[in-house]
């Protein structure tokens, strides 16, 4: 299971939780993420990515000017998103 804070002790980027990704500049991307992650760089994309590959949590990787298309108003997941 994914736990927040154990994320959020091991990683040094950004964690939003319920965030409207409208607020970070995706193009083309609306809605809701129950969490958002900006990691701080490739080290630390990896080890989110670590992270939430052993806890079976569903993710999807973005960048800001990737063309994203969600089945609904809200993704039940990790967004991330990279420069």
């Amino acid at each position: 299971m994914l736990k927040l804070e154990e994320l959020r002790n091991e990683i040094k980027g950004e964690i939003f939780v319920r965030e409207e990704m409208a607020n970070h500049d995706i193009k083309k991307v609306s809605g809701i993420a129950d969490i958002l992650i900006k990691p701080s760089g490739k080290k630390d994309l990896a080890k989110i990515l670590q992270m939430l590959g052993k806890s079976r949590f569903p993710y999807v990787v973005i960048n800001k000017k990737g063309r994203v298309v969600f089945p609904d108003d809200r993704y039940h997941g990790v967004v991330i998103v990279t420069d």
